[in-house]
C-alpha cells in the first residue's frame, strides 16, 4: 500500500513537463522569518514548479515567496513555492525544488522558456 501512494506522490510531481529555462532565469526570494533573501538560479521549470540552484539552504516542507524574473525580457512574475526537495551539493550550494501554488499559465510560461522549447 505505502509504494502504490509512493507512485502515486512520484507520478503528482512530475504531472508536469520540465524545460531548460532561457538564460539568466533567476527566482529572487522574500526573506523568510527574519532571514536574508536569496536568489536562486532557475536550472529547470514546468508549469508546475521549479529546481533552482541556491545559495542558503530551505527547509522541505517550508512555503516561500518569491519573484521568478528573466534577464533577456524583464518579465518578472510573483510566485509562492514549496519546498519539495533540498540537496547539498559540493560546491556548498544547494539544488532545491518546489512546487507552485497554482500552475503558470502558457502565457507566462513563455517567457521562462529558451526559443526553441517556448510555448506558443
Amino acid at each position: 500500500m505505502a509504494a502504490a501512494t509512493a507512485a502515486k506522490t512520484w507520478t503528482d510531481k512530475r504531472a508536469h513537463a520540465r524545460r531548460q529555462p532561457t538564460l539568466g532565469t533567476v527566482c529572487r526570494l522574500e526573506p523568510p522569518n527574519g532571514q536574508s533573501a536569496g536568489m536562486g538560479l532557475v536550472w529547470n521549470i514546468s508549469s508546475g514548479g521549479v529546481s533552482m540552484l541556491l545559495n542558503d539552504r530551505l527547509e522541505r516542507g517550508a512555503t516561500v515567496r518569491g519573484v521568478l524574473a528573466t534577464s533577456n525580457d524583464g518579465f518578472a512574475l510573483p510566485i509562492t513555492l514549496r519546498v519539495a526537495h533540498v540537496a547539498k551539493l559540493q560546491t556548498g550550494d544547494y539544488l532545491v525544488g518546489g512546487q507552485f501554488d497554482r500552475p503558470l499559465a502558457d502565457d507566462e510560461m513563455r517567457h521562462f522558456l529558451a526559443e526553441s522549447a517556448a510555448v506558443r
